[in-house]
């Protein structure tokens, strides 16, 4: 019990959130609405429209306060063609944000389909599937299996950090949403799983931000991750959120890395989301 205590006093250097960098908001969600084509598809320059970036980039503009409509509408369109589990449950968790309804996705229910992915415990057949299984049916408001909760659980690593693969080493990603998960999952913020997690996500920190891995350099969207996770327990890291700030460019979008401009619309709708202090389940 002392040994938690600590561990939580510890954890209070996690700040508060504050508003931060809030003024940026606006034109980073121009940028993200100007990456839509007719339909409301999300597209790189000079690449082809896809459902799924539609749905990182719906998680942009509500986070900035705009409407998602049109993402929704493109998901709705594609639903059908939808095959990987991840895709699923992240269509069904920009649907939500939108304020759409998953189980009727163009006449398919995105529900049912990640309920049906369930195997040997795990939804999916990955720790991320199973991760954003549980955020996709908490937003839909569907009940979350034991099995999925307790695999979630078993995938932790002793050191508090989630991996991309089981027994794997833990990266900072998967941990912030592994953080996300287990909140969704019913877990309280002081649960010593989630506390473990919180220390985890501490070692990832990088040179103000935040790294994919150990010993890594920083970078927009593991920085953005983190700050979600953290968001879901009504934390936030001033300084990385500073950090986050200063990759941002003229045009609204965001930089992977300080010179580094790669996928800026992927990156620019995740660093919207962390930046914003919001996480999954997204409302709108």
């Amino acid at each position: 019990m002392k040994r938690l205590l600590m561990l939580a006093v510890g954890l209070a250097l996690f700040a508060l959130p504050t508003a931060g960098q809030a003024a940026n908001l606006s034109s980073a969600g121009a940028y993200l609405a100007g990456s839509l084509d007719r339909n409301g598809c999300a597209r790189e320059q000079g690449g082809p429209a896809s459902a799924n970036l539609s749905a990182w980039v719906a998680f942009g503009l509500v986070s900035a306060g705009r409407s998602a409509s049109g993402p929704a509408d493109c998901i709705e369109r594609h639903a059908r063609r939808l095959i990987a589990v991840t895709d699923l449950e992240v269509a069904t968790l920009a649907l939500v944000a939108a304020g759409r309804n998953p189980r009727n996705a163009g006449g398919r229910d995105l529900v049912q389909a990640i309920q049906s992915s369930l195997r040997r415990g795990r939804i999916g057949t990955f720790v991320a599937s199973n991760q954003f299984g549980i955020l996709a049916l908490k937003a839909a408001g569907a009940p979350i299996p034991a099995a999925a909760r307790r695999t979630l659980l078993a995938d932790q690593n002793a050191d508090g950090s989630w991996p991309v693969g089981i027994g794997g080493g833990g990266d900072s990603n998967l941990t912030a949403s592994g953080i996300q998960a287990a909140i969704a999952a019913g877990l309280a913020p002081s649960d010593p799983v989630v506390l473990r997690a919180l220390k985890a996500l501490r070692r990832f920190h990088s040179q103000g931000g935040y790294a994919l891995g150990l010993r890594s350099p920083p970078d927009a969207q593991s920085t953005a991750w983190v700050l979600s996770g953290l968001a879901s327990v009504g934390r936030s890291d001033a300084t990385a959120r500073m950090y986050l700030g200063g990759l941002q460019q003229g045009d609204g979008s965001f930089a992977y890395q300080r010179g580094q401009r790669i996928t800026p619309v992927w990156v620019t709708a995740q660093a919207t989301m962390g930046l914003a202090g919001r996480s999954f389940p997204l409302r709108p």
